[in-house]
Parts: structure tokens; C-alpha cells; sequence
């Protein structure tokens, strides 16, 4: 038996989906059973995952590197940890199955959204928050998503783009002059993530959750541009993210092509942009860092 006691604890969303999936598919190659504690989103799906018996001992087992490599588990009860961010462990079949909308709650939501999939259309999941000068993580500018639309669908004047994002305001102030552009709003995580299913064509963030949008919105004629890496840095040298993204899907590197001077006012609103956020993400690190020095003073104290 093949566990992920961690489900729910160690990530947000996308990150429980793919610790659900690779557990299944590590399990089903070693023809072990599986079984996941309870999840807060399994009332969205058809089939309701194999519950954990909270009396059954495990033993831990960690992944040692974060690229895909093959886990192989003799019989016996097994808690697995890690991120396992790779589809290469994957059992697609039982990862569909898994993870196959209720119909009340995807047919809900396609009834209020269901015209932005009546044209041609594309998928823009921009990744924000604590993606924002984080260290670990490539960094995604405004650049990279202009570019990725204008440089890989040249008829993008004619289809509807589609943005979700955790912070929608930065899609609005960047890219509310484009034409026929719709912004998701007002939406949890999962709704996003249903009626992100429904799409053909998508141009993703590194993040799991824009990962996700792809995977399960993903059809035989999908075109899905992704950046060219998820990290950067010094943790990219200890971290091979080589088989995060799908070879199938298309890597986009924005920083081999440039904005036209026509799209001025784009770039004014990008440079600014980023110079607010250098100042947002210092006064966050000069603030941290007063905290660790006031918590270290006091605990010295005591």
C-alpha cells in the first residue's frame, strides 16, 4: 500500500495533484494498492479516491531528486514524500479518471462561462504572488506573455483571451487594451481549474496550478506554450527541472524576440511595473529581516 500522508499540507492545489497522481502511477507500476487521507477537494470529482486506514503504519520514503526517476517499492505499506513534479509517473488513464469533474459542478459553471469556448480562444494562466522575485523560481514578466500570444498564434487579433491569475489586477493594468480579452474573477482555485478544462489552447506560468490548466484542459489538437524552465539560480543547479513540462508542449523564450515600439504604453505600464514590484519585494525583505533580528534579540533574552 502506497500513501501521500502529506496531502493538503505540503502545497497548494496544483501541488496536491500531481502528489495524487504520482502516487497512484508509482504504485500502479509496482502493483501496489494506494490510498490518500482525506482531501478537502474530493467533492468535486466523479470517483472519490481510496481512503487511508489511520491505523496502518507506514514507512517514510523521500525522493532524492527532483527530476523523474524510477521508485522501486517491494510489497509493503509505504508513505511517500517529496513533489514529484513529473508526468513521466503518471498513469494517464487512472489520472483522468481521477480527476473527472462532477457534472453538477462542471455543468454549473460551463453554463456561465461556456461563450468564451464558442470561438477560437486561448488560455493565459499568469503566475504572481510569492512568484515575484522569489529565488527559487524563473521569473515570468509581462514580456513573456505579450510574446508568447503576439509570436505563436498570429491570428490572435481573431481569438478570445482568456486570463486567470492570482492577481488579476496586474492582467487588467497590463493587458486590458488587447482585444476581446476576458479576465477570470471572483473564483476559487478549482473553479478556475474546471473551466480551464474546457479550453484547447493555453500559454502558461511555471507554476503547478498554470501546469495543471494545460494538462487537464489538454486535447489532440491543443497548442500549450510554457516557459523554457520552472527555476532559476542557485536552486536550479541543485534541482533539474528537466522533466517538469511535457516534451509535447512548446518551450517559449521571450527574451529572444522584442515588443514592437507600437505597443508603447504596454512597455511604459511593463518597466514601471517592475520597478514597483522591486520596491513591494524590498520593503517585504527589509521587513522579514527585522522580524528574524527582533525575534532572535528576544529569544536571547529569555
Amino acid at each position: 500500500m502506497l500513501t501521500f500522508t502529506s496531502l493538503g499540507r505540503k502545497g497548494n492545489l496544483g501541488n496536491q495533484l500531481f502528489q495524487i497522481s504520482s502516487t497512484i502511477g508509482i504504485a500502479k507500476k509496482n502493483n501496489q494498492k494506494f490510498s490518500f487521507p482525506e482531501w478537502q477537494y474530493s467533492k468535486y470529482f466523479v470517483n472519490e479516491l481510496p481512503q487511508l486506514d489511520k491505523n496502518k503504519k507506514f514507512i517514510q520514503i523521500v525522493e532524492n531528486a527532483y527530476e523523474f526517476h524510477n521508485w522501486e517499492v517491494e510489497t509493503g505499506d509505504y508513505d511517500i514524500n517529496g513533489v514529484l513534479q513529473s508526468e513521466k509517473y503518471f498513469d494517464i488513464e487512472e489520472t483522468k479518471s481521477a480527476f473527472h469533474f462532477k457534472s453538477d459542478f462542471i455543468n454549473a459553471l460551463t453554463l456561465k462561462y461556456n461563450f468564451l469556448f464558442k470561438e477560437k480562444h486561448i488560455i493565459i494562466s499568469v503566475r504572481r504572488g510569492d512568484f515575484v522575485h522569489h529565488p527559487h523560481y524563473y521569473q515570468l514578466p509581462y514580456e513573456y506573455y505579450f510574446l508568447a500570444i503576439v509570436e505563436n498564434f498570429p491570428d490572435w487579433k481573431e481569438r478570445k483571451l482568456i486570463f486567470m491569475s492570482d492577481d488579476i489586477k496586474y492582467c487588467k493594468h497590463h493587458f486590458g487594451f488587447l482585444p476581446n480579452t476576458f479576465f477570470l474573477e471572483n473564483l476559487t482555485a478549482i473553479e478556475q481549474l474546471a473551466i480551464a478544462s474546457q479550453g484547447t489552447n493555453f500559454i502558461i506560468s511555471n507554476s503547478t496550478f498554470s501546469w495543471w490548466a494545460a494538462w487537464l484542459g489538454e486535447k489532440e489538437n491543443s497548442k500549450i506554450i510554457r516557459p523554457i524552465k520552472n527555476f532559476r539560480g542557485i536552486f536550479a543547479g541543485k534541482n533539474n527541472d528537466k522533466d517538469y513540462f511535457p516534451d509535447r508542449w512548446i518551450e517559449f523564450d521571450y527574451k529572444k524576440k522584442k515588443i514592437e515600439n507600437k505597443y508603447l504604453a504596454l512597455l511604459l505600464k511593463g518597466e514601471l511595473g517592475k520597478v514597483k514590484d522591486f520596491f513591494n519585494f524590498l520593503i517585504h525583505f527589509t521587513q522579514e529581516n527585522k522580524r528574524k533580528i527582533f525575534n532572535k534579540i528576544a529569544n536571547s533574552i529569555k
